[in-house]
């Protein structure tokens, strides 16, 4: 007996220490990489140092590619935020900021950098929850550093983001499965509560969709393509509920971890990549440098990326959502409200008379040449089942659906609407050369028509194409002319904009009133190029 338990506690102590190795070869892995990530910023730039980078070129790009870097470097260094926070505070005064996701970004990095602005309170009062899931993640980032809000708390958005996880666990900006980096960024919002009950039941079945869409090396893939910025995102996630990718099985595939997988992007410069063999991306470096350092503070006890200067939220979180709220939500992200449409006869009962006739017209011949009972019989199934195909499908010719337009008959005014796409204008055989899908077009419109509306009815009229995901209050138009999102960009898109201003509402959710003026616009950096 006292053999085999000194054999068992040998191979414990050996077992302890290979993972000790395994951890602390890991962790010099690490912090090579960042400081390789810093080496290639400092040599791209010529700069000495790290202060000197900061107060050059992250200051002169302020606003533009600079944040999450700034970012990072404030989360886990000491350094001198002045030049750049009375950059920024400039870019964002001086700008007209149309994406509410991009002014979160800007607020929480004025927090890590040490400023006091008024930006971030009324960034927060301004856009939670105004521009979809990420104006939920990036919301909650601000609410869990004791940033106020007087329409949302911590529970209302967490309620909403509840309402909005997909069947297979994740999240996404639009369609029915749940996207990698985006699944990813809202764990890393509700991190600092997965000791809640409830929600680490969300965290949970999130974590094992993540689990389960980890490639062979290691690595992730967004909309299919395997890339340094979905693993980068996983890490970051990862990082933030505690959870270790060296030593957690979840997520090591084929023996492979989720170092090994972000490795594959890493060039010998420094930098990483976008794709496998490309060449060096920002958008790669910046992330898997911001991953990093999320992995190297929680594993060094320094705490949760997203809270800054390791503070716990104001805002605790620690009832479940109330079960009427929770339906309340739920039924206000899934339900379609259909307009009412006027009672036509229409073609279905003219067809089913025709099959029924012909149904009666065979039986009459089946009794002129004295079948028995098996033929009526399949005859009626027949019919039946030919009826039920015609009630249950809903057959419209292109003739049909395109080139008519739609009578108001209470018209309380009239808008205008326009079409473009200037900003990939000639760039494929179906984007017009001048960028031009619809010329400002004159509608009528009726009481509680929405932007929604008109846009199908310009579909309809002049025979543009258009297609749309989403619930009632969160239609999102994913393409347009044979144009889609993310077709130039993971930040490109179709946005839309009523009076010059961009919508904090759906697009079937902007009521109109006489004299507005829709614009839709193709953007390749979510609004950014469209100032």
């Amino acid at each position: 007996m006292k053999l085999k338990l000194k054999a068992a506690l040998s191979c414990a102590a050996v077992w302890i220490v290979f993972c000790a190795a395994v951890i602390t070869a890991y962790a010099e892995n690490y912090s090579d990489v960042i400081d390789g990530i810093i080496g290639f910023k400092l040599n791209s730039c010529g700069a000495a140092d790290v202060q000197e980078w900061l107060d050059g070129e992250l200051t002169e790009n302020a606003g533009k590619s600079s944040e999450w870097y700034v970012y990072a470097l404030a989360q886990s260094g000491d350094y001198d935020f002045t030049a750049y926070t009375a950059a920024l505070e400039g870019y964002v005064s001086e700008n007209d900021i149309k994406s509410s996701v991009s002014r979160q970004k800007y607020a929480l990095v004025l927090m890590a950098a040490g400023s006091e602005s008024g930006i971030i309170e009324e960034t927060a009062e301004a856009t939670v929850g105004q521009q979809g899931i990420m104006s939920l993640v990036y919301g909650l980032h601000l609410l869990n550093n004791g940033v106020s809000c007087g329409e949302y708390t911590a529970e209302k958005v967490i309620a909403e983001i509840n309402a909005l996880q997909l069947e297979d666990g994740g999240w996404a900006i639009t369609g029915e499965y749940g996207d990698v980096d985006v699944t990813a960024m809202v764990l890393q919002a509700i991190a600092p509560y997965y000791n809640d009950e409830a929600v680490k039941i969300t965290a949970d079945n999130a974590l094992a969709l993540l689990s389960e869409r980890q490639l062979e090396d290691g690595d992730f893939a967004s909309y299919g393509v395997p890339c340094a910025e979905s693993t980068s995102q996983v890490l970051t996630a990862l990082s933030a509920l505690g959870i270790d990718p060296v030593t957690d099985s979840r997520f090591i595939k084929n023996e492979n971890t989720v170092f090994d997988g972000l490795n594959k992007y890493r060039l010998s410069d420094g930098s990483f990549c976008h794709k496998e063999g490309g060449a060096a991306d920002n958008n790669a470096t910046v992330q898997a440098f911001y991953s990093l350092t999320a992995y190297k503070l929680m594993t060094e006890g320094e705490g949760n990326f997203y809270i800054i200067n390791n503070a716990k939220p104001d805002v605790q979180y620690e009832a479940e959502i109330p079960t009427d709220k929770e339906a309340e939500i739920t039924a206000a992200v899934t339900e379609k409200v259909q307009p009412a449409e006027k009672k036509t006869i229409g073609y279905k009962p003219v067809v089913c008379i025709i099959i029924a006739g012909a149904a009666v017209l065979s039986c009459v011949v089946l009794f002129i040449l004295k079948k028995n009972k098996k033929n009526y019989i399949a005859v009626a199934v027949i019919a039946a089942a030919g009826m039920l195909f015609v009630c249950f499908t809903d057959f419209q010719t292109a003739d049909n659906y395109y080139g008519n337009d739609v009578v108001k008959e209470n018209p309380i005014g009239t808008v205008t609407m326009t079409i473009r796409c200037d900003t990939v204008a000639g760039k494929a055989e179906h984007i017009p050369e001048n960028g031009v899908v619809l010329e400002e077009t004159v509608f009528e419109i009726e009481e509680n028509e929405t932007v929604y509306d008109i846009l199908t009815q310009a579909a309809k009229k002049y025979s543009v194409h258009v297609e749309n995901s989403g619930g009632d209050g969160l239609v999102y138009i994913s393409g347009i002319n044979y144009l889609y999102e993310f077709d130039y960009g993971g930040l490109s898109g179709w946005m839309f904009f009523v009076n010059g201003e961009e919508a904090s509402v759906g697009c079937d959710s902007f009521i109109l009133s006489d004299g507005d003026r829709i614009e839709w616009l193709y953007s390749c950096e979510m609004g950014k190029d469209l100032k």
